[in-house]
This record gives structure tokens, C-alpha cells and sequence, in this order.
């Protein structure tokens, strides 16, 4: 814009000397920092003292952030005006990232209080940010009429964040330059109106070799109901996978897994073992269980060719395992014992422990379970849970009701599917359960939905393995 359409479009408001203030002021700074950073030497000489940007170093694994926060000292009496600076990096190893949007203050770097405070302990009039190949660039005019300087002193300026992308082993630097920008930026201090040389203590940044990615496999502490007079019951018990939060990686794509585990069988018998949870809901192309003399093992391949992964940022359900007791080591029992799950490979050839990552085997951290066989002549459950999962909600009406109407799947106690208490199964049952859930009604009666109980004799329930 011309000076005429300036004063055009400003004289005939009450704020238009201001704006015309404001307008000349925004050229100005921007000019006066373009010439003292783009040629130096004409107003070198001008101040005297030190000016030093020290940026911190830092070690970290192939593929983690590393965070390099700087400084800035200067002893000028009169105080800087202002300043620029590049900083640079070999993008060859280093990938900057930035600490948000280009439309916000904190652009290239997360600045500290001491640049976001400049002036009078508001921002800077003038502060530019521009993001370049293999760096980045700041300008910064702290006041248009020198209202305010930065004395002399020692400022934590910022923190600026890098991937590390190179090979492990690699050692680079962080620190000022003058070739980023066109034309270039130089690192200067601007004092009295000259513009002062920084000097760069560079930060030192070295590639590590990535630490094991960790996962857990924990097996459960399972109790398990037994009447002591036929010694015979039934039970599940889940094997859950979770990634440790501080891999570098977290949270990593696997590819699969496997698992083996062994119990003492002299008195539970292995019966089968089936995916669950998000592993089930993957649809994996193969899940091949195997029960053995000693437990049980399976083998997950989420897919053989197009890429699908799966991630376990906490603690997953992953393989459900079923069993019953061995009547003849329990019958007439009636102290029971505790038996271990035991993380150890199985089978012929053996099958590990291990998690797929990249192609690679992953042996996890493994934490051992036991089940407690417990003698117990009245089973527990909880009332309402019709197809004794061992939580009470809307899909156990839904079971009855496919049951009782449409030759669902019948449940296996029956003291769980009669909601209402009343010794009868039939369509009361799903209704009463129904207006508990979704209408305040009451609750099912003793021993209730929440905890594991039982009604006393007589009972009518074969098999109930949630409790």
C-alpha cells in the first residue's frame, strides 16, 4: 500500500495517526531487523561485550524425542534490543518437530517465560518463527521506540524437540548457524541499533541402540468351585498381554503371538483355549490352540499378507482358557488346594512365549497365576447373569429371551437366569431384568448382580464359572 491510500484510508477516522503510527512502527522494525541481520558488518563495532547462545545436549534411542533447550548471555551495559538467530541440524539424523501450530507463539520452539515476557512483561512487538530445511529461524524487535531492552544476564530462552532418525551410534549437534532462510538469517543481538555476533556452545546429541520393547503376559488368580461330592466343575480363566508405557515405540504394532502355559494336571484337566477380546475382534487369519499333557498353548497370526497389527497400551484380554477338575483327585476333598499357571513352553516342537514386532520374536516379562480349587457344595453366582459371563447388563435379557423364545443356547444355572427370585424361568425373568437396568427397578434378589453369593439349598445351577 502506497503513502497516499494509507492516508486515504486513515484520515478520515479518529485512530488513522495511530494506525499510520502503527504501520510506519511494523515497516520499521522489520526493516531494521532485515538490514542488521542480513548485513551484519555495517553496524558491527557498535557495542561491546559477549553474546552467547548455549544449547543443551542429550542421549536417546533410535526413533525417541530428545528435547534440547537453549540459553541466551550477554553482558551489553545498554541492554539488546533485539535479536536473530537459525538453528541447525543435519536432517539426515535429526527431524524437528515443532511445539505447535505455525499460528501460534510457541511455533519452532516452546519459548520460556523470559522471550514471552520481552516487553514490559507483554510479548515482543516484532517476533517471527519460520520453519526451514534442516532448521529453523526467529527475528525478534522487542520495542519499535526502545521502550524496553534485555538487560544483561543469563536466559533460559526455550526448549526445542527432535526425533532421532539416524543410525545408532550417531553423534551430531544442535546449535547456531547463518545459511537457513533467504536470504539468510544471521545470529546477531541487536545493541544501541548495531547488530553483535552470537557465539554457539553447540549441543551434542548421540543415537542409541533401542532398548528391549517390553511386554507382560500375566495369567490370572482364578478360583474354582468344586462339590466336594463328585469332585467335578468347570472354569475359564483369561491370559492378558499388556506393553510397557516407557518402549520407545509405545505403543508398538504386533504382528502376533504365542503363548504356552502349564498347570499341575494331575488335578485340572486342559479342555480348550480360544482367542477373546480385541484379538477376537480382529478376526486373526490363524489361531491354532494345542492342549497338552501338561497346559495348553496357541499360536495368533493376525494376517499373512495385507498388514494388520494390533496394539496393547494397557492390559488386554487376549486368550481364554478352559478346563475342568479331575473328579477322582477332588471327590471327598473338602479343604481344596491352590495350583500354579505357569508361563513355560510347551508341546513338540516347543512352542514360546514371544510377541511378533517387525518380523522379530519378543520374549515378555511373564507373571504367573494359579487357581484355587475351592470346595464348595452350593456354587456361587451372581443373580440376573444369564449366560454367565459374570456381569449383569442388558446382554443376559437379551439371552433369556433368545432362549426362552427362539431355542437360544441354554444357559447352564439355573438359579442365575431367574432374575426375579421366583423358582421359575420364563419371560417374568428378562422383564424384571430389564426394568432394573434401564428404569430403577429393584435389583435381583440374594445373592444379587454385583457379588459372587448363593441362596442356600436347594440350588439349581450345573455350571457357573464367573465366581
Amino acid at each position: 500500500m502506497d503513502e497516499a491510500a494509507v492516508l486515504s484510508s486513515s484520515k478520515n477516522t479518529p485512530c488513522g495517526e495511530t494506525a499510520i503510527m502503527k504501520s510506519m512502527q511494523l515497516l520499521t522494525g522489520g526493516l531494521v531487523l532485515l538490514i542488521l541481520t542480513t548485513f551484519p558488518a555495517l553496524a558491527s563495532g557498535m557495542g561491546d561485550g559477549s553474546y552467547t547462545m548455549s544449547f543443551t545436549g542429550g542421549a536417546a534411542p533410535q526413533g525417541a524425542l530428545v528435547s534440547v533447550s537453549f540459553s541466551f548471555t550477554h553482558d551489553a551495559p545498554t541492554g539488546v534490543q533485539g535479536f536473530s538467530f537459525g538453528v541447525c541440524h543435519d536432517d539426515s539424523v535429526l527431524t524437528h518437530e515443532p511445539a505447535g501450530p505455525s499460528s501460534t507463539f510457541d511455533y519452532v520452539a516452546d519459548w520460556a517465560p523470559a522471550v514471552e515476557q520481552l516487553k514490559e512483561g507483554g510479548p515482543p512487538d516484532f517476533f517471527q518463527q519460520n520453519e526451514e530445511s534442516g532448521g529453523w529461524t526467529v527475528g525478534c524487535v522487542i520495542c519499535f521506540t526502545s521502550c524496553d531492552v534485555l538487560a544483561g544476564g543469563t536466559y533460559e530462552f526455550g526448549t526445542s524437540t527432535y526425533r532421532l532418525n539416524g543410525p545408532v551410534g550417531t553423534i551430531t549437534s544442535v546449535g547456531l548457524c547463518n545459511t537457513l532462510g533467504s536470504p539468510p538469517v544471521t545470529s546477531v543481538a541487536v545493541v544501541q541499533g548495531g547488530s553483535m555476533m552470537m557465539e554457539s556452545v553447540d549441543g551434542s546429541i548421540e543415537i542409541l541402540e533401542q532398548p528391549p520393547i517390553l511386554f507382560q503376559f500375566t495369567a490370572p488368580e482364578k478360583r474354582v468351585n468344586y462339590d466336594p461330592a463328585d469332585g467335578d466343575s468347570s472354569f475359564t480363566a483369561v491370559l492378558t498381554i499388556t506393553e510397557d508405557s516407557s518402549n520407545p515405540t509405545y505403543p508398538t504394532s504386533t504382528q502376533g503371538f504365542s503363548m504356552s502355559i502349564s498347570t499341575d494336571t494331575t488335578y485340572v484337566t486342559p479342555t480348550g483355549a480360544n482367542v477373546t477380546g480385541a484379538v477376537q475382534s480382529l478376526n486373526p487369519a490363524f489361531a491354532q490352540a494345542q492342549l497338552t499333557p501338561d497346559g495348553w498353548t496357541m499360536g495368533v497370526v493376525y494376517a499373512f499378507q495385507l498388514p494388520v497389527y494390533l496394539e496393547f497400551p494397557g492390559e488386554t484380554d487376549a486368550i481364554e482358557l478352559s478346563g475342568s477338575t479331575v473328579p477322582s483327585a477332588l471327590i471327598g476333598d473338602d479343604v481344596g488346594l491352590t495350583i500354579p499357571l505357569h508361563w513355560e513352553s510347551l508341546g513338540i516342537p516347543p512352542i514360546h512365549n514371544v510377541v511378533t514386532v517387525n518380523n522379530g520374536s519378543l520374549t515378555p516379562l511373564l507373571a504367573d497365576g494359579h487357581l484355587e480349587l475351592n470346595p464348595q457344595a452350593i456354587k456361587d453366582y451372581k443373580r440376573g447373569d444369564s449366560n454367565g459371563d459374570g456381569i449383569v447388563n442388558v446382554a443376559d435379557a437379551i439371552w433369556s429371551l433368545q432362549e426362552i423364545f427362539n431355542g437360544g443356547t441354554p444357559g447352564t444355572c439355573f438359579d442365575s437366569k431367574n432374575s426375579n427370585g421366583d423358582t421359575l424361568y420364563d419371560i417374568g425373568d428378562p422383564i424384571f431384568l430389564i426394568a432394573y437396568i434401564f428404569s430403577g427397578g429393584s435389583p435381583p434378589p440374594n445373592p444379587g448382580p454385583v457379588d459372587c453369593g448363593n441362596d442356600g439349598e436347594p440350588q439349581l445351577c450345573e455350571i457357573y464359572d464367573a465366581c
